[in-house]
């Protein structure tokens, strides 16, 4: 080959290198942690499972208020063991 083939051949990489690091053909991939729409989309399990823990959540305060800590430690304990298995769920 001749320095004028190796030229041409250098400018064209150098060309397409060019055109990826602008972003020619590149489109970015959507966001996944973004919402159009505002509203958090769940599914059918994931919105009971909410719901449940929320219930739980609930009736440990009730509890706390009414007989103690105590009693309703092993509500809250079964809702912070709810809170690590959601990372299963969601």
């Amino acid at each position: 080959m001749t320095q004028y083939d190796d030229d041409d051949d250098r400018r064209a990489r150098i060309r397409q290198s060019r055109q990826v690091l602008a972003g020619d053909m590149i489109r970015p991939s959507p966001d996944p942690w973004m919402n159009g729409g505002g509203a958090v989309r769940l599914s059918s399990l994931q919105r009971n499972y909410l719901v449940s823990l929320v219930l739980l959540l609930v009736v440990g305060l009730i509890l706390a208020y009414i007989m103690g800590l105590g009693v309703a430690s092993i509500v809250l304990f079964v809702v912070a063991l709810g809170l690590i298995a959601s990372w299963l769920v969601f």
